[in-house]
């Protein structure tokens, strides 16, 4: 009865953290996470803003610069939460949160690594429900009258929707699901408005017995967590 939770964050030189909702990754295999979801939804609302802010103050204590994702280990029983680590880098699910909270999170790390406070970025000032004026095109009016404003105050607006990702992985479910390796005949997939996805490999190629048995990741959106589901 324990849950893999965690926090997206995005940080700037110049100490302000934004926590860019959290997300679900339980669902593992071996250590590894198969499926991930966002937002949380096996924890209260209080309890997230909780994982939230905690992960902002130790954000800010190591004066973090970039994206980070900061992990817990949940307890469904008691409701109690206990730090995991901190991952210095951008991780793979990182679309699950761009979906659900409309940043572009490669984007933001330039603009961060520019020495850029995050209160000038339009998709930040909008992610705080903060006048941004809107689109990519924003940016020469934005940048040259955005107003600082205290992110340690400032209320983020709700999740848009859910999206759930899975991996796909080449391995044998017939032999305990281990690795397998061969030739890709075929790899046919066409993405959708709710749907996107990415693969290593295409038809006609190969997956080595040296590499992951990870080859591909898909995504798949929806206003509820059922519609998500639906649609993966």
């Amino acid at each position: 009865q324990s849950r893999h939770l965690e926090v997206q964050l995005l940080c700037d030189k110049h100490g302000n953290v934004a926590a860019l909702h959290s997300r679900d990754c339980s669902i593992q295999r071996r250590h590894q996470k198969i499926i991930e979801e966002g937002p949380i939804t096996v924890a209260p609302p209080e309890t997230i803003k909780e994982l939230e802010q905690a992960a902002r103050r130790l954000a800010k204590c190591v004066q973090y610069q970039g994206a980070a994702t900061v992990e817990y280990l949940y307890s469904m029983e008691t409701g109690e939460y206990y730090f995991l680590e901190l991952n210095p880098r951008l991780q793979v699910e990182h679309p699950v949160t761009e979906w659900i909270a409309e940043i572009n999170l490669p984007a933001s790390q330039v603009v961060v690594g520019m020495g850029i406070p995050l209160y000038n970025i339009p998709e930040i000032r909008r992610f705080y429900g903060i006048e941004h004026g809107g689109g990519y095109h924003a940016w020469k009016e934005i940048s040259a009258v955005a107003t600082k404003f205290d992110l340690d105050k400032a209320q983020s607006v709700r999740p848009k929707g859910h999206c759930v990702a899975v991996r796909v992985t080449s391995e044998d479910p017939d032999d305990g699901f281990k690795p397998t390796s061969g030739r890709v005949e075929e790899l046919n997939f066409k993405s959708k408005p709710n749907v996107w996805a990415y693969f290593s490999v295409k038809s006609g190629g190969a997956i080595h017995e040296f590499s992951d048995s990870q080859f591909g990741h898909v995504f798949a959106f929806g206003e509820s967590r059922s519609l998500a589901i639906a649609n993966m």
